[in-house]
């Protein structure tokens, strides 16, 4: 080995510390090792080198992953139609009264709750943010009974919902624009009334009947 190489390895010792025999080695040791002895600790300097690359370009990878991610996850969802910007409360309380109003139900049901909100925030007739359009009250009577009976509170949010919610956010719709939502076998004479009065019947699905 060449003095020169010898410098340049020695100098890599003593940046990096590394360890012969269990004992630290400093440049000037490695100086004074015999040529076999050198050449070992050659090897070793560019295991090491090689390995802390290796780390580093891992650890840069998996970094550029989870800003990746933490990017997609943050990106702005907005209602389509509107320039309404979904913020993660929200997002919340959508997930939350989805499931008091269809707990028992499949996912079109839920995704047909979450468009029927969302068809709320898009009309001029209705409050502009979901929160908003949730606890509504009209007269001082609420607009989803779960917001006035313990159910929206109550609730424990399931995966199922949470993925009925982000799949109508992005737009999956099979409400025909429908604003009302009644399940007449629990409704109350009264109010189903008024709803047959007073609205167009769209549909019913899975207990639900939808109106505008």
């Amino acid at each position: 080995m060449t003095l020169k190489k010898k410098i340049e390895i020695a100098a890599i010792v003593c940046s990096i510390g590394i360890c012969s025999f269990g004992q630290k080695v400093c440049a000037s040791e490695f100086m004074q090792l015999p040529k076999e002895s050198s050449m070992k600790m050659e090897h070793l300097v560019q295991t090491k080198l090689l390995n802390e690359q290796r780390e580093y370009l891992l650890q840069a990878q998996l970094v550029t992953k989870i800003n990746l991610e933490k990017q997609i996850k943050e990106k702005p969802v907005y209602i389509q139609g509107t320039t309404h910007q979904v913020t993660k409360r929200e997002r919340s309380v959508l997930e939350r009264i989805v499931e008091a109003e269809a707990t028992d139900k499949d996912m079109k049901s839920k995704i047909l709750v979450a468009n029927v909100i969302l068809n709320r925030v898009r009309s001029e007739d209705f409050p502009d943010s979901i929160e908003a359009v949730v606890f509504q009250r009209e007269n001082g009577n609420v607009q989803f009974s779960p917001t006035a009976d313990g159910r929206y509170e109550s609730v424990t949010v399931t995966e199922s919902t949470k993925e009925s919610v982000d799949r109508a956010l992005k737009g999956e719709d099979y409400s025909e624009g429908a604003l009302y939502f009644v399940e007449k076998t629990i409704a109350s004479p009264k109010n189903v009334s008024w709803f047959e009065r007073s609205l167009t019947r769209l549909f019913t699905y899975e207990g639900h009947s939808f109106y505008k």
